[in-house]
């Protein structure tokens, strides 16, 4: 979406969200409130935390010049910087982009260069929300907003006069008395999670702001406790949530290490377990797999979080109660989704991510190649990406072309898992099932001893012969995989971007290359493809089940 290049844009919010967006501006702009917001002054920071995540200096140089990209949706304000704060509408990724501040990271990386238009940004805002504003001062965006000035206010306040220090220093301790009111008004559990810890940071940051910090601890006590699971797991299942839940912990941590206070036990237990979970999504080019929601992140950070703090060593090639399970052999690195679908009844904090229909979906890798993952988030795109990335047919996974209850049987019911490993390899078994004994889907992952060998079984029973027809398999590929059909017709030739070469089998007839997407770098969407299996004309087993096989075996193997 590009902006217009000169008026706001006409707010197209429904007249009751409109009403309530007038009320939330009154009571937060009267007098009352306001007087709440009042306190010391700081005049330093107490401690800067050290933000792992690498800037984009590409990104830097098109903001300076008054550009900016995220997702689908552009806007260039001509130079004039302080005016992107009128061209990007709410809710989106660029509105959300700017009202977290997470473009003063990239300014950076230009150095120097960045501290001119990062002022200019920066006074464009306090010009316009100092005092108060429904969107940008809601409780998530205003944590973020102070995570980030935390970490890197000094490109804003480096060289400025006294007076502007005072002015950019008191809205971020007014910013934090409020966000101590409002912070368990954030929509979502993992909303509130940050912005507790975000709290917590620019209160131990900022003097002052004593009693802000204990507000934030008390909540992020109480999130931690409902949000991560025993295996050190988040409830999004996310693993960009994941690490940036153990970022912003280990930022807790050393800020609480810098103000001489002790950290809560609970705190280096939980950043112990989290950081230990992580280690399952690594992928072998040193990003995260691809699951619900989220993206191949930062390198750079994942490598940070997994070394910047306690760990728990204990090794975890699967996490029973997030639903994962990691499989390494040689070069080969097998991630599937094992989870359930969400319950009904079940929190509605966790129920945005639950939306990813990829049960039993894997993430496929050799070497630092990535080879068969799931498309991606679409959630810095605009329009119907969300509602099309969450889908199954989104995911490496069993789908159906019918849209009939029985499909409940491939991404929900209910599922257990077995593993086992001997000289051989290993052997994964996901087992889904529907009322008791009717409806069962079991899919298996075979990884050979030398990781040249990856083999796939889909079993399924008690479908009806229409469903079973309509079965489909899909398998996402990265785009720096090529795919051609081998002269037999009947395989696929699968070339790396480390130069090795894989076949691909099955014993279904129907095989075809077909068009895929890829949203998993978190830019625009990239055009790929993906290897389908239709079940249409498949014999059925001698036991009457639907057995539907393939594989991938490297051509330069013995």
């Amino acid at each position: 979406m590009s902006g217009p290049s000169a008026k706001k844009l006409t707010d197209s919010r429904p007249p009751r969200a409109r009403m309530m967006n007038r009320l939330q501006r009154a009571w937060g702009e009267s007098p009352f409130y306001q007087a709440q917001l009042k306190g010391p002054a700081p005049d330093r920071f107490y401690f800067m935390p050290v933000d792992p995540r690498a800037p984009d200096e590409a990104a830097a140089k098109m903001l300076a010049a008054g550009k900016l990209t995220i997702g689908s949706q552009s806007i260039d304000c001509e130079g004039e910087l302080a005016d992107v704060w009128d061209r990007a509408t709410a809710p989106s990724a660029l509105h959300a982009f700017l009202q977290d501040f997470s473009w003063l990271r990239h300014m950076t990386a230009i150095g120097d260069g960045g501290k001119a238009p990062a002022r200019a940004i920066m006074k464009g805002w306090l010009d316009r929300y100092e005092k108060w504003s429904p969107e940008a001062w809601a409780p998530y965006h205003t944590a973020e907003r102070l995570t980030q000035l935390c970490c890197h206010g000094g490109l804003i306040l480096r060289g400025g006069d006294a007076l502007w220090r005072s002015r950019v220093l008191t809205s971020m301790a007014r910013q934090t008395r409020h966000l101590a009111k409002a912070s368990h008004r954030a929509s979502t559990g993992y909303e509130r999670l940050m912005t507790a810890m975000g709290l917590t940071i620019a209160s131990l940051c900022l003097p002052g702001c004593d009693a802000p910090a204990e507000r934030g601890l008390e909540m992020l006590r109480r999130e931690l406790r409902l949000q991560m699971r025993p295996d050190g797991g988040h409830v999004s299942r996310n693993p960009s949530h994941q690490l940036s839940i153990i970022i912003r912990l280990q930022m807790v941590l050393k800020a609480l290490g810098a103000r001489r206070l002790s950290a809560p036990g609970f705190l280096r237990h939980v950043s112990a377990r989290a950081t230990a979970f992580l280690q399952l999504f690594r992928s072998g080019d040193g990003g995260l797999a691809v699951f619900n929601g989220g993206y191949e992140d930062d390198g750079r950070a994942l490598v940070t979080a997994l070394s910047g703090g306690d760990r728990d060593d204990t090794p975890i090639g699967f996490a029973r109660h997030s639903g994962f399970q990691r499989l390494d052999a040689g070069r080969l690195t097998l991630i599937a989704d094992t989870g359930a679908a969400m319950r009904a009844g079940a929190s509605s904090d966790a129920q945005p991510e639950h939306r990813f229909k990829g049960g039993g979906s894997f993430h496929f890798s050799s070497g630092r190649a990535r080879m068969v993952l799931n498309c991606g988030s679409g959630a810095h795109l605009s329009g119907d990406w969300v509602k099309a990335l969450r889908k199954p047919d989104a995911h490496s996974c069993l789908t159906s072309d019918l849209k009939t209850e029985e499909s409940v049987i491939l991404t929900g019911g209910g599922v257990t898992h077995r593993r086992g490993e001997d000289a051989r390899g290993q052997l994964l078994e996901i087992e889904r099932t529907v009322d008791a004994e009717a409806l069962r889907y079991i899919r298996r992952f075979f990884v050979a001893a030398r990781g040249d060998d990856l083999r796939g079984q889909e079993r399924l029973s008690g479908l009806s012969e229409a469903f079973a027809q309509s079965l489909v398999v899909r398998f996402h590929l990265h785009p720096a995989v090529r795919a051609s059909r081998a002269r037999d017709g009947k395989s696929v030739i699968l070339a790396a971007p480390n130069h090795e070469g894989w076949r691909f089998r099955t014993n279904c007839r129907h095989l075809d290359i077909e068009k895929s997407i890829y949203c998993g770098e978190g830019g625009a969407p990239k055009a790929t493809e993906q290897i389908v299996l239709r079940a249409d004309g498949l014999e059925p087993a001698r036991d009457g089940d639907m057995v539907i096989k393939w594989g991938f075996r490297r051509v330069d193997a013995g």
